[in-house]
């Protein structure tokens, strides 16, 4: 159904709240990735899993214990070649007590084949571009609907992408930041992903993963760079 611009009215305050929440986390990663890129430049090639993890987990830290932060876990993953030919390895932690997740997979030397088709490591390598993966539930880490979002990490503007830092943002603590500005915006407001499928809705009939559609007439909200909230949205 077609989309209609949205115009200055009551929706545009709770839109523009979770545009920046949004864009916040976003904006935090590209720093990030930028901060990475050059203190891995820094060690002129000398890069081990020691050094990597000295460099990563503070910041995770900061992420995950930061009061009202949205971040669940965060890390680094870096590409073959940045530790060795056809190595990976993940610097990632999950929650207020950083347990260090599958750590274990960084003894394998085949350990990226774990990772180099998901689509939250795959596509900001194979782009170069910021990526945001969901709503999916992840097995791996908090067994939630989370969102993860990922940006390429260069060691040098015109090299190879050496790696992705990211951020699990779960659904639920989401939805409890979103939810009272989408019932303000309309009791059917729906903040969707770039493929219309639900991440949080005042609906009570679409849940977190669902395909949705714009009701007809509705203003559409650009929320960061892949998200939109429809005034109004149909489950499918």
């Amino acid at each position: 159904m077609p989309e209609t611009t949205a115009s200055p009215d009551t929706s545009t305050l709770p839109a523009a709240e979770l545009d920046a929440v949004i864009t916040g986390v976003e904006d935090r990663l590209a720093a990030w990735a930028a901060e990475t890129g050059t203190a891995l430049a820094a060690l002129s090639g000398k890069v081990t899993g020691t050094a990597v993890d000295k460099l990563i987990r503070p910041v995770v830290e900061e992420l995950v214990r930061t009061p009202d932060g949205y971040a669940a876990g965060a890390g680094f993953l870096a590409n073959a070649g940045l530790l060795g030919p056809e190595r990976s390895y993940i610097a990632w932690w999950q929650g207020e007590e950083l347990e260090h997740v599958d750590a274990l997979a960084n003894f394998s030397p085949n350990s990226i084949s774990r990772y180099v088709k998901s689509e939250w490591f795959r596509i900001p390598v194979e782009t170069g571009q910021a990526h945001v993966t969901g709503p999916y539930v992840d097995f791996l880490c908090t067994d939630e609907y989370v969102l993860t979002f990922t940006h390429p990490v260069f060691c040098r503007p015109d090299g190879p992408v050496v790696g992705i830092v990211g951020m699990d943002v779960t659904v639920q603590r989401l939805e409890r930041g979103a939810m009272p500005g989408l019932r303000r915006i309309g009791d059917r407001a729906t903040l969707v992903n770039s493929d219309g499928r639900a991440i949080v809705s005042a609906a009570p009939d679409i849940a977190a993963g669902d395909l949705a559609a714009a009701e007809d007439g509705c203003s559409v909200y650009p929320v960061g760079r892949k998200f939109r909230i429809w005034t109004g949205a149909t489950a499918l």
